[in-house]
């Protein structure tokens, strides 16, 4: 694995023991950097099964002579058993998956990326245009290697998005002919970075320029591309595309939109940054929100309209100034996504999802899940007018476990890197936005 934060010790390592302990790998070994060699060392002494060799890489300010893909080969064969199948599992800083990505595409060695799938860089600074070209090139690399490579995301192994939402409404739109023609997704991180905090934190990324598009919200533009593609996998024979146009917030944004009361006691009430200085230091976006419309393109009629957001400065649970020790949701963030989807007057279905705290501890979490449909049930005579069903004790990690299980198996199939062009298209097209507040972006669908 490359990578071996406290997110991956805790949710992932467990899977690893019980693969290996069932035969369907032998060990796992650890790629990581040499600034992380303390607290790697703590998560190792404390992992209930020990890797088998662990390397550590220089800085990327370090001077070093070989290119980034001498010095990952260099590393992955320290690692290798001779004559022994390899998998790479990718959970490294999402500017730093391309590299990895491209290493285990072009030497057909089988690969999981975390989500997103890369995010390019150009002079340091993210470049959101270059996302389509880089994904085309590494699948059209792929296509003619027996190895496979999967993105790890929560909608696609998923008990209510995948299993509850979109396999039913898919039924529906078949036995009707139905066409999708609504869809709203709002996904509430419940994250407060205060603002000294996007200067001097090292473990997000809005440092390097990118934001909430490519981290959390990439579940959601995931789950969005599946609810809409729909309409192109019910109806084939229709040229589809999807027009959108975003806005951001940007923590230079943040003095404003929160309560100064309250940021005093944190010491975060003032203006951080001037905003002349922006421009030459700015950071990812914190929240984003984005209104779109599918169109056919032979007859230019709009077919689906909606809207796409995401958000972290929504109600978290954060009380603390400084960020705790050993503690997992070190940002006290409660998630919360509502979506509905509609078949014009026929049927719709909302889920709310969210976050409920249990007891003290900011790591006591569970999630809860509520659908409602309704229907126009005088037309649709197995279809009530108003139905609704609950689900308590939800754990969204359990989604990125059983793809998890399922690629160390040998047998994930739900979430390869090929089916993964669409959502990174939306994702490109929603960041490119952002960037230029209010522009229309276009992506075929």
């Amino acid at each position: 694995m490359v990578g071996f934060d406290e997110i991956v010790a805790n949710k992932y390592l467990p899977c690893i023991r019980d693969a290996i302990n069932s035969g369907h790998i032998d060990s796992y070994s650890i790629i990581d950097l040499e600034s992380q060699r303390t607290e790697i060392e703590m998560r190792i002494q404390a992992a209930s099964v020990k890797p088998s060799g662990v390397v550590y890489l220089p800085n990327s300010g370090d001077r070093v002579q070989e290119t980034p893909q001498e010095v990952i080969a260099a590393a992955v064969q320290r690692l290798r058993v001779p004559d022994v199948p390899t998998k790479v599992y990718i959970a490294t800083e999402v500017r730093a998956h391309e590299a990895y990505l491209r290493f285990c595409v072009e030497n057909h060695i089988d690969s999981l990326v975390e989500k997103p799938v890369l995010a390019p860089l150009v002079d340091g600074r993210f470049k959101p245009s270059y996302i389509t070209k880089a994904m085309e090139e590494l699948i059209g690399i792929s296509a003619g290697s027996s190895a496979k490579h999967s993105v790890m995301t929560l909608s696609r192994y998923h008990q209510i998005y995948n299993q509850q939402v979109i396999a039913p409404l898919r039924a529906r739109m078949e036995r009707w002919e139905a066409p999708l023609t609504s869809f709203h997704l709002r996904a509430a991180g419940g994250v407060w970075n205060l603002q000294r905090e996007f200067e001097s934190r090292n473990d997000h990324p809005y440092k390097h320029g990118y934001g909430m598009m490519m981290h959390g919200a990439y579940h959601y533009v995931d789950l969005a591309t599946q609810i809409l593609s729909l309409n192109a996998e019910v109806f084939p024979e229709r040229q589809l595309k999807l027009e959108i146009s975003a806005f951001g917030a940007f923590p230079i944004d943040q003095h404003q939109r929160i309560s100064q009361p309250i940021a005093g006691r944190f010491q975060d009430e003032g203006a951080r940054w001037s905003a002349d200085s922006d421009a030459s230091f700015r950071f990812g976006e914190t929240d984003v929100t984005s209104t779109f419309r599918l169109v056919d393109t032979a007859t230019g009629r709009t077919v689906s309209l909606g809207t796409l957001s995401f958000e972290q400065t929504t109600p978290s649970i954060r009380d603390w100034d400084e960020l705790p020790q050993g503690l997992y949701n070190v940002n006290g963030r409660t998630s919360s996504v509502d979506l509905e989807a509609q078949l014009s007057t026929l049927f719709s279905t909302h889920v709310h999802c969210y976050d409920i705290p249990r007891g003290v501890s900011a790591d006591g979490i569970d999630a809860f899940a509520r659908i409602t449909t309704r229907a126009n049930a005088a037309l649709l005579h197995d279809e009530q007018y108003v139905s609704e069903e609950s689900f308590d004790g939800l754990f969204h990690s359990d989604s990125n476990r059983q793809l998890m299980e399922h690629w160390l198996r040998g047998s994930e199939h739900r979430s390869s890197l090929a089916s993964h062009l669409r959502p990174m298209q939306v994702t490109e097209a929603l960041a490119s936005s952002v960037l230029t507040p209010g522009r229309l972006a276009t992506v075929p669908f």
